[in-house]
């Protein structure tokens, strides 16, 4: 593994690597600018194995995006790697407002010096910025959001994202016992049931110093967190697909792809007015 820890790390320009938050918080915010997560790769239904030589090849070498099972796993091993003490945890995620929705959510619990806190590097363009300390539980982004964790009163967290007045619950975790199978099986979901998001629609976001990009199926928003203005714009066709996902998002597609995925998402919207 030392050799796709390390071209992973060279290909985020950090500094040598130091036994300190700050020096994972450089970690997160280089990744997250770096590696877009996409659902990209499940609607071309690639092999999406979680096999780490084969998940390093396809999010670092070839730059192919991923979702929270590739990302928060790619950070999970270069820590580990690295000597930090981490394991991870599985959540149940909250934006339709059930709690009850299964586990489907990766995310990585980091200790050090005597803290714990919250490591999550594959949240789509909702992604904290900021690692979470769990002893105060927030994780203040300076610009638009600040993420904050309090008791879901089920014996477990939930992580909620405020912006003034509104709050927006993520996802829902406790601590218990969660292993790498844990993790294929939902995996597995997220990218074959006919019923997961992913499979469904065309996800593809990035998060940088003040800004947050976002293709929501065929709809690229742009959100500039620093001065709080936002901009939307439909996407016209594959072509103009194609472009935003190499400039926009550093993704390693072909024209061909793009058009497949324009179709895709073309038929999904007909099938949606049909069914409406």
């Amino acid at each position: 593994m030392d050799k796709y820890i390390q071209a992973y790390l060279q290909s985020l320009d950090l500094a040598e690597p130091q036994h300190s938050l700050t020096w994972v918080q450089s970690l997160q915010t280089a990744h997250l600018a770096r590696y877009p997560f996409s659902s990209v790769n499940v609607i071309l239904s690639r092999d999406l194995s979680l096999e780490p030589e084969a998940l390093f090849d396809r999010l670092v070498s070839e730059r192919s995006g991923g979702y929270c099972f590739e990302h928060n796993k790619v950070i999970f091993l270069a820590l580990k790697h690295l000597g930090f003490e981490v394991r991870p945890l599985i959540g149940r995620v909250m934006l339709n407002g059930n709690p009850d929705n299964g586990r489907s959510h990766r995310l990585t619990l980091l200790q050090l010096d005597g803290k714990q806190y919250l490591i999550d590097g594959g949240f789509g363009v909702m992604t904290p910025r900021r690692i979470i300390a769990l002893e105060t539980g927030e994780a203040q982004d300076s610009l638009r959001y600040a993420y904050h964790v309090e008791p879901d009163g089920r014996g477990g967290f939930m992580v909620i994202a405020r912006h003034d007045e509104t709050a927006q619950t993520l996802y829902r975790f406790d601590f218990a016992e969660y292993v790498e199978s844990d993790c294929q099986i939902a995996h597995f979901y997220s990218a074959q049931s006919p019923d997961a998001a992913f499979v469904n629609h065309l996800v593809v976001s990035r998060i940088v110093a003040e800004r947050r990009m976002l293709i929501r199926n065929l709809t690229y928003f742009e959100y500039d967190d620093q001065h709080l203005s936002d901009k939307s714009v439909a996407i016209e066709d594959s072509t103009m697909l194609y472009q935003l996902l190499k400039t926009q998002f550093k993704l390693a597609v072909t024209e061909q792809e793009a058009a497949h995925l324009f179709a895709h998402q073309t038929a999904k919207l007909r099938q949606m007015q049909t069914n409406g």
